[in-house]
């Protein structure tokens, strides 16, 4: 996406990097780019590391410059520093753009020397967008309240085990709340159709450097009953906010479903009022030019 609207940018994967590295050598790739930029700070490392030099990266996650990645809850705890990955990564990137506000001033606070910004994030809302009104409240007509989870099931920061699997067997004996999950069934270009069957997305993570997918539901016209992590709360209408849980007490969620199923038009409510948030502060058009400015510097 970012290509499309830069023409001049080259696009290289860790591994055509180290082929290029081979036949050329690092000095030579150096000096053939005015600027290189890491699409996340693992990347960035990894070519420091091989003496490429990185004008920008993205920081996308707390994974690479925390140690209690797995565990550390955005809204209640505080990472723990990686105190190799801030010394010996960091001071050798010109800019970093960090994908969420509490991300960005979490960098900054880690690393003060260091040139953070945040940039956001963008969704394809073209590609992900509502279905028809009418056609939507036929077909949940007397249905179960429909949630869905989308994510990797053995990625300990997503709580699976520890979060989703706790609410969803509270409901299991319940035929007015049905649970489905992608766990990576789904190919980028059929998660439209996830999204159009599911009333709720829930989203259970420790911690997000994004959340891709609250973004893709939001542009979808769904709501999200999420931990307070990466943008959700930033990207959802304020109307949302009541959704977005400071907790990861699965009472908390149980609750939270339970008012939702005696509020099911204001739940499509606010789904829609999500749609129209994405449509005017999330697409490719406005993030894509953050990232260029502050990435690019174009």
């Amino acid at each position: 996406m970012i290509q499309q609207h830069h023409p001049f940018l080259d696009i290289m994967s860790a591994k055509q990097l180290e082929e290029s590295i081979r036949d050329k050598g690092s000095e030579a790739l150096n000096r053939e780019y005015s600027r290189i930029s890491a699409m996340c700070l693992g990347l960035a490392a990894f070519a420091i590391f091989k003496h490429i030099r990185i004008d920008s990266s993205a920081a996308v996650s707390y994974y690479y410059f925390s140690k209690n990645y797995d565990t550390f809850r955005e809204w209640a705890d505080k990472p723990e520093p990686d105190s190799d990955f801030l010394r010996l990564v960091i001071p050798r990137i010109g800019s970093i753009g960090a994908m969420n506000l509490k991300l960005t001033e979490c960098l900054k606070a880690m690393a003060p020397s260091a040139s953070v910004r945040h940039i956001g994030h963008f969704v394809d809302h073209a590609l992900f967008h509502p279905v028809s009104a009418d056609v939507d409240l036929q077909e949940r007509k007397d249905g179960p309240l429909v949630i869905g989870w989308a994510g990797d099931p053995g990625k300990a920061s997503k709580r699976y085990a520890a979060l989703y699997e706790p609410i969803k067997k509270h409901f299991s004996s319940r035929l007015d709340v049905l649970f489905v999950e992608t766990a990576g069934a789904y190919a980028h270009e059929d998660m439209p159709r996830f999204y159009r069957d599911i009333d709720l997305l829930l989203i259970t993570s420790a911690n997000e450097g994004g959340g891709a997918t609250a973004l893709e539901a939001f542009a979808s016209g769904k709501p999200v009953l999420s931990t307070n992590v990466g943008y959700v709360k930033e990207a959802a209408h304020p109307s949302g906010h009541h959704l977005i849980l400071d907790s990861d007490d699965p009472g908390a969620f149980i609750q939270a479903i339970d008012s939702c199923l005696q509020e099911r038009s204001r739940l499509r409510e606010i789904g829609r009022l999500c749609r129209a948030e994405i449509e005017t502060h999330w697409t490719i058009e406005l993030g894509v030019k953050r990232w260029l400015a502050v990435l690019f510097g174009i």
